[in-house]
């Protein structure tokens, strides 16, 4: 009996600690259940909203206290209140400014990143060392965590308990840690899933929407083919575009292509509709404007009108729905210096909600935009506008790829139902990359390889050739003859159909193994390869040729033409397939200037002239800017009484390095880059100085000097007017001056250089035509041209002392001359007797070394450079 009555007494002792043991199980328990409750709600719930009120009872569950608030950095890293369970907490968190976010318990634990347990005097203290900002809603105990997301604090978690018989323990600090970490984990995952729904969702709407406004437009009309390609390019610029501002950029580049658009900007209203923002803006008078509030101008008036509008000599003209078209006087107060002379703009749309305005701007001319541009507007800002919003679309996809990545691993189960349909998808991208790569290696007229083609499978074929020295090939370069003529006489329509036809006898005359590829225009290329002997090269070449100069048959009109070949062998010196590329259009334009309809192989002579042609280029681009020309002066006299008539100026060039070179040496090199006018310029410049020297010396003061002018000045546009400008700036006597023209100015362009002689000659010039004699001394030139003077050639005259038989041409020409109204005028008398001869026929004037030497005049603002000009003559 004693000892049961011990274990009794024992087991009542032991009870409370039984009870204790008890309590800290189901405690244990309540914690465990309520940890695996939060990690599932983590990985189902879809929604912070319905994550967060389910927290609710599991924070109740496990804590003395069912008050607590999330809060979270917001992307301007200030920290707001997400989710609050308590209202005294609301209204404490609304009075504290969200800019002063630092000065609360939940500012603290964020600054501090780590955890906090404050009780009520704690918090007191904290208020009077005003490191908080105390509210209105004291709570007796506090106990907050920071959220972390690896290293970085990105909210709080924070429990409150306001009952003086609750208060937080250590085990609670663990708990809501191990719960801000799960926490943390659910955010990001229901993010992600809002995210990533929200843009698939939201790109899914956009481009059905726009294919079905698409589809509308196509049925009610067809927009011209310029604005198709640029919308066309519009839409791939999404896809061609790495970063946003490259995607403004060629946006601005398309828009151009339609209207002048050399001052264009793009204006998007911020997310709350207050500010807007500049992305991107191009102006020739402003720079870029930084983001504003919403004001008066003209930006705001077309968000507010949300119609296309037109500001024309302020007058505005706005695009109703029904495509009808209103105007107003513009009495809005602008700066008149910032004022455009015509204004463009249309608001950019989303399902009806305007985002932004896209506008063009001209400030010299008020007429550059008309009201019919209203609408092309309005269609253009339909397309900018989807391009816009799938730009951004496509940039959000790309942030969220991670995301996106881990979700398909998390689904594939369920990817696995719709694997045979997924299937098919990458069979048609497969399709759609095989015409991809066959469009971007392909011409398109032609459908041969393009330049990009055909530069790998030559690159090929050189790294095949040093791995195998014995191997041979050659490229050919084709240019075609009158492909220019046919596309300005027949059109560009016919154009292209004589370039497939070229194509098709092209394939014909090459090997199966053979690359024909077409460079761009009408140069073409074939790379031979595996050539046994040279003879393979020259009969392809040979069959081409052949081929070419059959006629065509174009939209019933038979035409001609023929091709020049260059031929470049295969070296093992050659670095890549430009070089190569290179001398074989060097060999071509050989061939062409050798005659054309033939081909002739490279050799190194020629790459020697290229570059002797391209240092003779840059020499005399230099001495242009330095002024390395000087001027020498030939007599020009009565052959009769050796009366002075005047001079011609003869061209020199003082070289640094070769000396005094003569036009013969440069001017053809002058006349194909187009420098010659600015010579000629120069030249004009200096006779119009002499000749005012020379009036005021009194010294051949009604003397004429002759220039030899390039044909350009006749034949191109706008250039006859700058040559007359620059005459009367130069001088008030032009009839003292002689323009000297050879047979070549007019040669292809017949009218427009009569007309061109006929306005100079009403201009009070007096006109020349040189060379005669050396040509083909067309009668033509004699009584349907207003010259005055006819300079017969020197290697005409020089035939004189050989021929007798032309001194009765000479005579002739004397003849006509008095019925025509022209004067004849010998050049390269070199002899006495030459000069005897002449005179016995007729001829009036004359010059040459038996004359007077050409001489430099030295310039000097007195008579004294006569003297000198006498003097340098006398002694040559």
């Amino acid at each position: 009996m004693g000892s049961r009555a011990t274990e009794t007494s024992q087991a009542i002792r032991q009870l409370p600690k039984l009870k204790s043991l008890l309590k800290k199980y189901r405690q244990l328990k309540n914690m465990q259940s309520g940890l695996l409750q939060l990690s599932e709600l983590a990985s189902s719930v879809t929604d912070m909203d319905a994550f967060y009120h389910a927290l609710k009872p599991l924070i109740k569950t496990l804590f003395v206290t069912d008050s607590f608030h999330i809060a979270l950095l917001n992307s301007s890293d200030e920290l707001q209140l997400t989710y609050c369970q308590n209202l005294g907490e609301i209204a404490s968190h609304q009075s504290v400014d969200i800019s002063n976010w630092r000065k609360s318990l939940t500012g603290l634990v964020l600054l501090n990143q780590k955890m906090a347990h404050y009780s009520a005097n704690k918090i007191m203290q904290l208020a009077e060392a005003d490191e908080i900002s105390l509210s209105d809603s004291a709570c007796i105990d506090w106990l907050g965590v920071p959220l972390k997301r690896g290293e970085q604090v990105v909210g709080v978690i924070a429990l409150q308990s306001y009952d003086a018989k609750l208060n937080f323990s250590k085990s609670d600090s663990e708990i809501l840690t191990i719960i801000a970490e799960q926490l943390v984990k659910a955010i990001d995952r229901v993010r992600s899933r809002e995210l990533l729904e929200s843009s698939i969702s939201q790109r899914t709407v956009t481009l059905t929407e726009a294919n079905q406004q698409l589809q509308r437009e196509i049925v009610e009309r067809q927009l011209a083919v310029k604005a198709h390609q640029v919308l066309l390019n519009i839409s791939e610029l999404t896809a061609k575009s790495h970063t946003i501002d490259k995607f403004y950029q060629a946006l601005h580049h398309e828009v151009n292509k339609l209207l002048p658009a050399k001052n264009f900007y793009i204006a998007l209203l911020s997310d709350d509709k207050s500010e807007l923002e500049f992305p991107y803006y191009c102006d020739e008078k402003l720079s870029q404007p930084e983001t504003r509030a919403l004001s008066d101008g003209l930006s705001e008036m077309t968000i507010k009108a949300g119609k296309p509008i037109l500001l024309s000599d302020r007058v505005l003209y706005t695009l109703a729905a029904q495509g009808n078209v209103t105007q107003c006087a513009f009495t809005k107060h602008y700066p008149e210096h910032e004022m455009p002379r015509s204004w463009l703009a249309a608001p950019l749309t989303d399902h009806g909600e305007i985002f932004g305005v896209i506008a063009i701007q001209h400030y010299q001319d008020e007429n550059a935009y008309q009201s019919k541009d209203l609408e092309l507007m309005r269609f253009v800002s339909h397309h900018i506008a989807i391009e816009i919003l799938r730009q951004k679309v496509q940039h959000q996809a790309l942030q969220s790829h991670e995301a996106l990545e881990q979700i398909i691993n998390k689904r594939t189960q369920e990817l696995q139902a719709t694997n045979l349909n997924l299937r098919m998808q990458i069979e048609e991208r497969r399709k759609a990359e095989a015409r991809l790569y066959h469009e971007a290696h392909h011409d398109a007229l032609t459908q041969l390889p393009n330049r990009a083609m055909f530069s790998d499978r030559l690159t090929y074929a050189m790294r095949h050739l040093k791995r195998h020295p014995n191997h041979r090939f050659a490229v050919l370069f084709i240019d075609l003859d009158r492909f220019k003529m046919i596309n300005d006489t027949l059109g560009h329509h016919a154009g292209d159909q004589f370039l497939i036809e070229i194509s098709h006898r092209l394939r014909d005359c090459v090997r199966d193994n053979d690359i024909l590829a077409r460079l761009g225009g009408d140069e073409f290329v074939v790379l031979l390869d595996s050539l046994q002997s040279l003879d393979d090269i020259e009969e392809i070449a040979s069959r081409i040729i052949t081929s070419i100069a059959q006629p065509f048959d174009l939209d019933g009109h038979t035409l001609y033409s023929n091709a020049s070949i260059g031929i470049a062998q295969s070296r093992i010196t050659y670095k890549d397939a430009n070089e190569i590329l290179r001398d074989a259009d060097a060999a071509m334009y050989q061939a062409k200037s050798l005659g054309r309809g033939r081909y002739v192989f490279f050799d190194d002579s020629m790459r020697e002239k290229i570059i002797a042609s391209m240092t003779l280029e840059q020499e005399l681009r230099q001495a242009i800017k330095s002024k390395q020309f000087e001027l020498h002066y030939q007599k020009i006299s009565d052959l009769t009484s050796t009366k002075t008539l005047g001079f011609e100026v003869l061209l020199r060039w003082q070289h640094p390095t070769k000396g005094l070179l003569t036009p013969s040496e440069f001017l053809f090199m002058a006349e194909e880059t187009g420098m010659i006018l600015d010579i000629e310029t120069w030249v004009i410049e200096e006779v119009c100085l002499q000749l005012k020297l020379w009036k005021k010396s009194k010294e051949y003061e009604h003397a004429y000097i002759g220039v030899n002018l390039s044909g350009r000045h006749l034949i191109q546009a706008n250039q006859l007017t700058k040559l007359m400008g620059l005459i009367s700036i130069n001088t008030v006597e032009p009839e003292r001056l002689i323009l000297e023209f050879n047979e070549s100015a007019f040669a292809r362009h017949t009218e427009l250089a009569l007309k061109g002689l006929r306005k100079l000659k009403e201009f009070g010039v007096k006109l020349a035509l040189d060379d005669y004699g050396a040509g083909l001394s067309s009668f033509n030139f004699l009584h349907n041209y207003p010259f005055e003077f006819i300079k017969l050639d020197r290697s005409f005259i020089r035939s004189l002392n050989n021929n007798d038989k032309n001194l009765s041409l000479v005579k002739a020409l004397h003849e006509l001359g008095t019925k025509f109204g022209y004067r004849l005028v010998a050049e390269g008398i070199e002899s006495e007797a030459m000069l005897q001869k002449l005179q016995t026929v007729g001829c009036e004037f004359g010059q040459g070394y038996h004359i007077s030497r050409p001489a430099k005049i030295v310039q000097a603002k007195s008579a004294s450079n006569v003297v000198a000009m006498h003097r340098a003559q006398q002694s040559l």
